[in-house]
């Protein structure tokens, strides 16, 4: 038996149901029924997929709220697979305690002990399930041998990994790659400044610096360069953060530091003692004279 339809003629006010659809081959629970400005699909008298008025497109669910809702749970709270084989599943998405995980997996479907990355509470945490109580957006966890991260680029000559860019849509600094190197650049160009005038009294802010070796708590490994609030003093922006801030929890919120924002001030203060030097050099230079 066949079903012939032409311009003219169509098929209308038989909409059926899940369990009794209008379109059906042999078996009279599975085909495609229609409602009010809804098509639906049904496969063993149950509803599977479901386009609405709006043309969201529900697969398991009977309420798209999006272009296209998933919700399907296997047991293992699974709710697509994208797969390069029956066996080998390319990407997994899973959600199971209000947590999204995405999978990556190189093994079978039900192997989740390999949680590649994940997100919750609008982070992102790849090779880790929590931020362990640090703050951030990204969290990175990697074992002995790996890379913590691994930036890679197809271009061969110099070009940018990684781009920095302010709240108002400028670019404010770079690390940039090549064939041999890296570099790590802020931006620095005379059109975003203005007041520039010489840095003076460079050398007398040496002289306050406090270089120190130390013993590190974390591993008692030796250490080399600067207490961040003694430096603070000096130099305020090589410096983030206040002393003896702690996190809500009570734990240590802890102070950084930039030494690269030194190099300004160690390159005045060498210019200043050069000039001292030269002044010196002349007036011995005269006082031996005969």
């Amino acid at each position: 038996m066949s079903l012939i339809l032409d311009g003219t003629n169509g098929l209308s006010d038989v909409d059926g149901t899940a369990g009794t659809p209008a379109i059906r081959g042999s078996d009279a629970n599975t085909g495609v029924f229609f409602g009010t400005d809804i098509v639906g699909v049904s496969t063993g008298g149950s509803e599977r997929v479901r386009v609405d008025a709006s043309g969201n497109v529900g697969i398991g669910t009977s309420s798209p709220t999006l272009g296209l809702s998933v919700q399907k749970d296997n047991g293992s709270g699974y709710v697509a697979s994208f797969r390069k084989s029956a066996s080998d599943p390319a990407l997994t998405i899973q959600t199971t305690g209000g947590v999204t995980q995405i999978q990556g997996l190189n093994s079978a479907f039900t192997d989740v002990s390999n949680i590649a990355m994940q997100v919750s509470g609008g982070s992102l945490l790849v090779g880790a399930t929590s931020f362990g109580g640090a703050l951030g957006r990204i969290s990175l966890s990697y074992g002995s041998g790996a890379y913590g991260l691994k930036i890679a680029t197809t271009v061969s000559g110099s070009s940018n990994a990684v781009q920095f860019v302010s709240s108002a849509g400028s670019e404010v600094g770079t690390i940039g790659v090549n064939n041999t190197n890296t570099s790590y650049v802020t931006s620095s160009d005379y059109r975003l400044k203005h007041d520039i005038a010489p840095m003076t009294g460079a050398l007398a802010k040496v002289a306050a610096l406090k270089p120190c070796t130390y013993k590190w708590n974390a591993d008692d490994s030796s250490g080399e360069g600067f207490i961040a609030h003694e430096l603070q003093e000096v130099c305020p922006s090589a410096v983030t953060g206040e002393k003896d801030a702690v996190n809500e929890d009570g734990s240590i919120k802890p102070q950084g530091i930039d030494t690269s924002f030194l190099v300004a001030t160690l390159t005045a203060a060498i210019q200043e003692q050069q000039a001292l030097i030269t002044s010196l050099t002349a007036r011995v230079a005269a006082l031996e004279q005969p």
